[in-house]
Protein backbone atom coordinates (compact mmCIF):
# COMPACT_ATOMS: atom_id res chain seq x y z
CA UNK A 1 0.00 0.00 0.00
CA UNK A 2 3.09 2.82 0.82
CA UNK A 3 4.63 1.91 -2.48
CA UNK A 4 1.10 3.03 -4.63
CA UNK A 5 0.84 5.88 -2.00
CA UNK A 6 4.50 6.98 -2.45
CA UNK A 7 3.95 6.31 -6.55
CA UNK A 8 0.35 8.83 -6.59
CA UNK A 9 2.69 11.49 -4.90
CA UNK A 10 5.29 10.92 -6.90
CA UNK A 11 3.17 11.09 -10.27
CA UNK A 12 1.60 14.43 -8.83
CA UNK A 13 4.31 16.06 -8.24
CA UNK A 14 5.55 15.37 -11.75
CA UNK A 15 2.38 16.15 -13.70
CA UNK A 16 2.45 19.50 -11.59
CA UNK A 17 5.92 20.01 -13.31
CA UNK A 18 5.16 19.45 -16.64
CA UNK A 19 2.39 21.58 -17.05
CA UNK A 20 3.92 23.89 -19.30
CA UNK A 21 4.84 20.95 -21.64
CA UNK A 22 1.23 19.64 -22.21
CA UNK A 23 -0.64 19.74 -25.38
CA UNK A 24 -2.98 22.56 -25.79
CA UNK A 25 -6.60 21.65 -25.67
CA UNK A 26 -6.98 22.89 -29.10
CA UNK A 27 -4.18 20.57 -30.50
CA UNK A 28 -5.72 17.27 -28.91
CA UNK A 29 -7.12 15.31 -31.39
CA UNK A 30 -11.23 14.82 -31.09
CA UNK A 31 -13.04 12.86 -28.05
CA UNK A 32 -12.90 9.17 -29.11
CA UNK A 33 -9.80 8.37 -30.78
CA UNK A 34 -6.61 7.33 -30.15
CA UNK A 35 -4.46 9.55 -27.19
CA UNK A 36 -3.20 6.58 -25.17
CA UNK A 37 -5.63 6.24 -22.16
CA UNK A 38 -8.03 4.60 -24.94
CA UNK A 39 -7.35 2.88 -28.15
CA UNK A 40 -6.10 -0.25 -29.44
CA UNK A 41 -1.98 -1.30 -28.63
CA UNK A 42 0.08 -0.79 -31.41
CA UNK A 43 2.26 -4.49 -31.16
CA UNK A 44 4.60 -2.72 -33.89
CA UNK A 45 5.87 0.01 -30.93
CA UNK A 46 9.34 -0.03 -30.65
CA UNK A 47 9.18 -1.37 -27.17
CA UNK A 48 6.96 -4.18 -28.51
CA UNK A 49 9.64 -5.02 -31.17
CA UNK A 50 12.37 -4.87 -28.60
CA UNK A 51 10.52 -7.36 -26.16
CA UNK A 52 10.00 -9.84 -29.06
CA UNK A 53 13.62 -9.55 -30.01
CA UNK A 54 13.44 -8.14 -32.83
CA UNK A 55 15.90 -5.00 -32.24
CA UNK A 56 19.64 -6.37 -31.06
CA UNK A 57 20.97 -2.90 -30.75
CA UNK A 58 19.50 -1.89 -27.52
CA UNK A 59 21.33 -2.63 -24.48
CA UNK A 60 19.48 -5.13 -22.06
CA UNK A 61 20.41 -4.22 -18.53
CA UNK A 62 17.81 -6.87 -17.12
CA UNK A 63 15.20 -9.21 -18.29
CA UNK A 64 13.08 -11.78 -16.43
CA UNK A 65 10.10 -13.06 -17.57
CA UNK A 66 7.98 -10.07 -15.98
CA UNK A 67 10.03 -7.00 -16.68
CA UNK A 68 13.10 -5.74 -19.55
CA UNK A 69 14.93 -2.75 -18.19
CA UNK A 70 17.11 -1.22 -21.18
CA UNK A 71 19.51 1.79 -22.27
CA UNK A 72 17.14 3.76 -25.06
CA UNK A 73 19.90 4.02 -27.85
CA UNK A 74 18.93 7.26 -29.21
CA UNK A 75 18.66 10.87 -27.56
CA UNK A 76 19.27 10.21 -23.50
CA UNK A 77 18.66 12.82 -20.49
CA UNK A 78 21.70 11.23 -18.90
CA UNK A 79 23.94 8.73 -19.36
CA UNK A 80 22.57 5.60 -17.85
CA UNK A 81 18.91 6.43 -18.65
CA UNK A 82 16.85 3.44 -18.29
CA UNK A 83 13.49 2.30 -19.27
CA UNK A 84 11.69 -0.29 -17.17
CA UNK A 85 8.76 -2.39 -19.18
CA UNK A 86 6.61 -5.28 -18.52
CA UNK A 87 7.49 -7.27 -21.22
CA UNK A 88 3.16 -8.33 -21.39
CA UNK A 89 2.23 -6.57 -24.79
CA UNK A 90 -0.95 -4.91 -24.64
CA UNK A 91 -0.14 -2.96 -21.75
CA UNK A 92 -0.59 0.92 -22.83
CA UNK A 93 -0.19 2.69 -20.06
CA UNK A 94 -0.54 2.55 -16.22
CA UNK A 95 -4.14 2.08 -16.61
CA UNK A 96 -3.56 -1.08 -18.26
CA UNK A 97 -1.40 -2.87 -15.71
CA UNK A 98 -1.82 -5.13 -12.92
CA UNK A 99 -1.39 -5.21 -9.30
CA UNK A 100 1.48 -7.76 -9.78
CA UNK A 101 2.85 -6.35 -12.75
CA UNK A 102 3.15 -2.25 -10.72
CA UNK A 103 4.80 -4.38 -8.04
CA UNK A 104 6.99 -6.33 -10.61
CA UNK A 105 8.17 -3.00 -12.22
CA UNK A 106 8.59 -0.70 -9.15
CA UNK A 107 11.39 -3.31 -7.79
CA UNK A 108 13.38 -3.17 -11.04
CA UNK A 109 12.89 1.21 -10.78
CA UNK A 110 14.45 0.45 -7.25
CA UNK A 111 16.99 -1.61 -8.88
CA UNK A 112 17.98 0.13 -11.74
CA UNK A 113 18.39 3.30 -9.25
CA UNK A 114 20.65 1.18 -7.40
CA UNK A 115 22.55 0.00 -10.00
CA UNK A 116 23.07 3.54 -11.57
CA UNK A 117 24.13 4.76 -8.06
CA UNK A 118 26.74 1.90 -7.35
CA UNK A 119 27.81 1.49 -11.27
CA UNK A 120 27.38 5.10 -12.72
CA UNK A 121 28.24 6.63 -9.18
CA UNK A 122 24.85 8.53 -9.51
CA UNK A 123 24.32 10.73 -6.42
CA UNK A 124 20.03 10.78 -7.33
CA UNK A 125 18.08 9.34 -9.67
CA UNK A 126 14.25 10.41 -10.82
CA UNK A 127 11.44 7.99 -11.72
CA UNK A 128 9.29 9.51 -14.46
CA UNK A 129 6.22 7.58 -16.21
CA UNK A 130 3.68 9.52 -18.37
CA UNK A 131 0.25 8.00 -19.74
CA UNK A 132 -1.65 9.47 -22.64
CA UNK A 133 -0.85 11.98 -25.05
CA UNK A 134 -1.73 15.07 -23.35
CA UNK A 135 1.16 13.90 -20.55
CA UNK A 136 3.56 13.16 -23.51
CA UNK A 137 3.30 9.99 -23.79
CA UNK A 138 4.90 8.92 -27.16
CA UNK A 139 5.13 4.86 -27.06
CA UNK A 140 1.79 3.54 -25.89
CA UNK A 141 3.40 0.59 -24.15
CA UNK A 142 3.87 1.57 -20.21
CA UNK A 143 7.09 2.43 -19.20
CA UNK A 144 9.32 3.93 -16.79
CA UNK A 145 11.93 6.05 -17.12
CA UNK A 146 15.07 6.09 -14.42
CA UNK A 147 17.18 9.23 -14.99
CA UNK A 148 20.51 9.47 -13.13
CA UNK A 149 21.53 12.76 -11.78
CA UNK A 150 25.57 13.26 -10.73
CA UNK A 151 25.31 16.73 -8.81
CA UNK A 152 27.16 19.63 -9.44
CA UNK A 153 23.74 21.60 -11.15
CA UNK A 154 21.35 23.29 -9.20
CA UNK A 155 18.42 21.17 -8.45
CA UNK A 156 15.58 20.75 -11.09
CA UNK A 157 18.02 22.00 -13.96
CA UNK A 158 17.05 19.95 -16.81
CA UNK A 159 19.63 17.56 -18.46
CA UNK A 160 19.98 18.59 -22.47
CA UNK A 161 19.09 15.25 -24.47
CA UNK A 162 21.95 13.88 -26.42
CA UNK A 163 22.86 10.87 -28.80
CA UNK A 164 26.49 8.61 -26.84
CA UNK A 165 28.45 7.56 -28.91
CA UNK A 166 28.33 3.92 -29.62
CA UNK A 167 31.75 2.73 -27.07
CA UNK A 168 30.19 5.39 -24.07
CA UNK A 169 26.68 3.32 -24.25
CA UNK A 170 28.38 0.22 -24.41
CA UNK A 171 30.33 0.96 -21.36
CA UNK A 172 27.51 2.44 -19.14
CA UNK A 173 25.55 -0.62 -20.46
CA UNK A 174 28.01 -3.19 -19.06
CA UNK A 175 28.63 -1.27 -15.30
CA UNK A 176 25.09 -0.99 -15.35
CA UNK A 177 24.41 -4.66 -15.56
CA UNK A 178 27.65 -5.48 -13.26
CA UNK A 179 26.32 -3.33 -10.49
CA UNK A 180 22.20 -4.49 -11.22
CA UNK A 181 21.57 -5.88 -7.97
CA UNK A 182 21.13 -9.68 -7.73
CA UNK A 183 17.79 -11.38 -6.60
CA UNK A 184 14.82 -12.02 -7.97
Amino acid sequence: MGIFVGLSTLLFMQSSRLCAQQIPASELPPPGTDTGLEGKYDPQNGIAQLIRGEDKSVAIIFENHHVLVFMPPDEVVAPGHVLVVPKRLGARNLLDLKPDEMRNLLVAVQKAGIAQKNGLGATGFRVQQNNGLSSSQTVYHSHFHVIPSFGGKAPGTPAPRRKLPEAEYKEIAAKLKAAWPKGS
